[in-house]
């Protein structure tokens, strides 16, 4: 098995594959126990909330500019679902995921089933199959271009019945049909030194259907080398606003 899966074997095979080693970390067999919510990751964000993570069932919009930490935010969930012994799953019609940043953030390659569709639609009908499945516990769809409504309201239904969650990342789409929908905006840049090392955001928490919206979490979101590479990095950055930020050497937030 190599670093990433792809559908060049069947996707009933690698999910079998997958369940297995979840299995073999400990999942008990036989009767499953009724599911609690996925962890997000961030403790903030699971106590903003109020459901104590993304609840099964859900199709959640992480509603953010570019490089406003969306896809950090998304890598991060994965990652702490895996370490909860799910199975999950990304969707990445443009070919966006960069395998080095996700396992920096924690996510175990090994045990990510990498799809690439050709294009949103036929990303929606691959996700939908997925869901109808059932055995992939968290699953984030990156996509570039705006989805269609009719397909997001057919995934959450599937979502619904089948518990798992379901992370969109979305230019200008999915406002309607999602049933969480988090909003991210960053108030200031991290800096170790003269080093910016990552960003404060503020979430809010604009819908949720299972629980009371309008919850706020600060996270701090660290680029990719900070979480593994150097433990003290958390204690070390502080906040930096945009102006000062504007005078350390150039910076090009390509993802985040």
């Amino acid at each position: 098995m190599g670093r990433t899966m792809t559908v060049a074997t069947p996707l009933p095979e690698l999910l079998e594959r997958l369940r297995s080693h979840g299995l073999r970390r400990g999942v008990p067999q036989g009767p499953m126990a009724p599911r609690g919510a996925l962890p997000t990751g961030q403790p903030a964000l699971d106590e903003a909330l109020r459901s104590g993570g993304w609840p099964r069932g859900a199709l959640a919009l992480l509603d953010a500019p570019p490089g406003g930490g969306a896809t950090t935010l998304a890598l991060g969930s994965l990652a702490a679902a895996q370490a909860a012994g799910g199975v999950v799953a990304y969707l990445d019609p443009s070919g966006s995921l960069d395998p080095a940043t996700a396992d920096r953030l924690g996510v175990r390659l090994e045990w990510l089933l990498v799809v690439r569709p050709a294009d949103v639609a036929e990303t929606l009908e691959l996700a939908a199959w997925l869901a109808r499945d059932g055995r992939v516990d968290a699953m984030v769809l990156d996509l570039a271009a705006a989805p269609a409504p009719r397909g997001l309201d057919r995934l959450a239904r599937l979502l619904a019945r089948s518990g798992g969650v379901t992370l969109l990342l979305a230019a200008g789409g999915g406002r309607e049909q999602a049933g969480i929908r988090v909003r991210l905006r960053r108030r200031a840049w991290l800096a170790a030194g003269r080093d910016l090392v990552g960003q404060r955001v503020e979430a809010v928490v604009e819908r949720h259907r299972w629980a009371l919206a309008g919850g706020r979490a600060e996270l701090d979101l660290f680029f990719s080398e900070g979480r593994r590479a150097d433990p003290l990095l958390r204690a070390a950055a502080t906040p930096l606003a945009e102006e000062r930020a504007e005078a350390l050497p150039a910076l090009r937030v390509v993802g985040a």
